[in-house]
């Protein structure tokens, strides 16, 4: 191992001699640039030009004596891990064929190449660097937000069908936010790249799952007023709370985007008050439809804190 001393240059930068024989190794001269990238445990690795991820990762599921669930999340995973290739094998895949395509499609840019009784190949055709992580995260809750319209619409009139389609979108596009965030957690090339910082990753990982959460109880929500049909002064009563859960939501994503921290603890203040309101509900309104829905109500409430808390989490750490 050869030792170099950090030389001062001017009032704010240090620069550091390379050795002329990896200079000529790699065809480098004066004006040239030189890639600077910083591994996961901090050392600095000096490259001639940008290194291209060409490695084709296959994982291979053995669908034999699995349920179709089983199959969903080991797709799930391997997706998330950035495996190019996943291939299903079995001898039962005729049976489960409907659900496996499905899962599949779940996934942005994951798309079946070849298929027979035996075998399912797909193929992720997506590039990491072309992922924007904001842009999802906004995509995700203007979903949300119609969603979350169309719920307190569902109280007179059923639009549970649409909400489940878009519950899908939110599925999508949170599993593709996941996986760029696991991508970058091991490149820190693809991590430049996708304009997020090292600390951010975490947070925007709880992020979704959070977002995610709250959509799932939007269709469960949803479903209920499907299946159970209230007296006028109950819809009534119930279309405030749905409007109160809705405000709490519309008002921790303002905190998040104008990295208002104060919002976002007002918010997840305001979660119990929320949650105490429905108990009371409940109580006024001993019902088994009135109790599943305020039960959901208040899991998607306790959801929109926890999104409150990643919120105002990240102001403190800037604080610090």
């Amino acid at each position: 191992m050869e030792q170099r001393k950090l030389i001062k240059f001017g009032a704010s930068s240090h620069v550091l001699s390379l050795p002329n024989y990896w200079l000529k190794k790699n065809n480098l001269k004066k004006g040239d640039q030189i890639f600077v990238e910083e591994s996961n445990n901090g050392d600095i690795i000096l490259s001639s030009s940008v290194k291209e991820d060409q490695d084709v990762s296959v994982f291979t599921i053995d669908a034999n004596n699995k349920t179709a669930n089983r199959i969903e999340r080991e797709i799930f995973s391997a997706y998330i891990n950035n495996y190019s290739l996943i291939t299903i094998k079995g001898t039962n895949l005729r049976n489960i064929v409907k659900n496996v395509r499905r899962a599949l499609h779940s996934f942005v840019a994951l798309e079946i190449i070849e298929e027979d009784d035996t075998k399912i190949i797909a193929k992720d055709f997506l590039n990491l660097k072309d992922v924007s992580i904001t842009e999802n995260i906004r995509r995700i809750d203007i979903i949300i937000r119609g969603m979350m319209e169309d719920m307190i619409k569902s109280v007179n009139n059923d639009a549970s069908a649409s909400i489940y389609e878009r519950d899908f979108d939110v599925n999508r596009f949170c599993f593709l936010v996941l996986r760029a965030i696991n991508g970058a957690s091991r490149n820190p090339q693809l991590l430049r790249l996708l304009k997020i910082q090292n600390e951010e990753l975490i947070p925007t990982w709880l992020l979704c799952l959070y977002l995610e959460d709250v959509a799932d109880e939007i269709k469960r929500v949803s479903r209920f007023f499907k299946t159970h049909d209230f007296e006028l002064k109950i819809k009534k009563e119930l279309i405030l709370h749905l409007h109160s859960v809705e405000k709490s939501y519309l008002d921790v994503m303002k905190s998040y985007y104008t990295q208002n921290y104060e919002l976002a603890f007002k918010v997840d203040l305001v979660k119990d008050e929320i949650i105490n309101d429905l108990n009371k509900f409940f109580e006024k309104y001993p019902v088994t439809g009135v109790a599943r829905i305020s039960e959901r109500l208040k899991k998607m409430t306790s959801g929109i804190g926890s999104v409150a808390q990643v919120v105002y989490g990240k102001g403190m750490r800037r604080k610090g």
